[in-house]
Formats: C-alpha cells, structure tokens, sequence
C-alpha cells in the first residue's frame, strides 16, 4: 500500500580533483536515479559529508596527497561517518592495495581508473543498492 510519501533518493557525495570526473560521474549516476554532490578536497569537505551524510562515498587518492589519507583514515574513524559506505578510486593498483593492506583505513571497497562505467555503477548498487 501507497500511503503517498515518497522515499528520498539515495545519495552520493564524490570527491576528486579533477573537474572532469568530478561532471561524469554526476552525470552517470543522476541518470541512475541518484542524488549526487561533488567536491575537491576543500578544507571544509569533512563538514560537508557530515551535514548531508550520503549513502555512499566515492573518494579519489593519489600519490603525494597526505591529506586525502588523512581524510580516508578520518573517514573510518569519526563516528559521524564510519558508517557510511566508501569507494576508492585510483590510477595506481598499489595504492589501493595499501588502503586495503592497513586497517586504519577501514574496508572500504577499491577500484582502478580508468573504470569501466558500468563496473562504477556496479560496485555503488553492491555497496546501497539501486537508486
């Protein structure tokens, strides 16, 4: 039975440097039925998770970005978000398997750029579900 709420759309907050996979990935999942914010990795990126906590979290590391393993690592550990689902992105095999290799950084779900689109959308249904 219909009792005529509707159901929020479930939602992803992405974080990456790059404008350009910053728009494809909106794009891609707002076509998928979800919401979607974006973000470099401003000072403020924290704040902006918490306040809107998203169902799921996208999240790009490189090499020479200490700050962005801080902030995976606070991710895990803060208790205002260590639920919250989290993907890995990367260009370099070796430092997913070093955010999968130390437990600091949780158990989050990793995969290798460039990605299959579908294999993105995949690995966000397995972690939430379908929008």
């Amino acid at each position: 039975m219909n009792d005529g709420r509707r159901r929020p759309r479930k939602h992803l907050f992405v974080i990456n440097n790059s404008p350009d996979f910053l728009l494809i990935v909106r794009e891609l999942f707002e076509e998928e039925g979800y919401g979607v914010t974006t973000s470099d990795f401003s000072p403020t990126v924290f704040t902006q998770i918490v306040m809107r906590h998203p169902d799921a979290l996208i999240v790009d590391v490189g090499i020479g970005q200490p700050e962005v393993w801080e902030f995976v690592e606070r991710l895990h550990t803060a208790p205002e978000t260590t639920d919250i689902p989290l993907l890995v992105t990367s260009t370099l095999p070796e430092l997913l398997d070093e955010v999968q290799d130390q437990e600091r950084y949780g158990t989050p779900r990793v995969l290798v750029k460039p990605m299959n689109l579908d294999a993105l959308v995949g690995a966000i249904h397995d972690l939430i579900g379908a929008a």
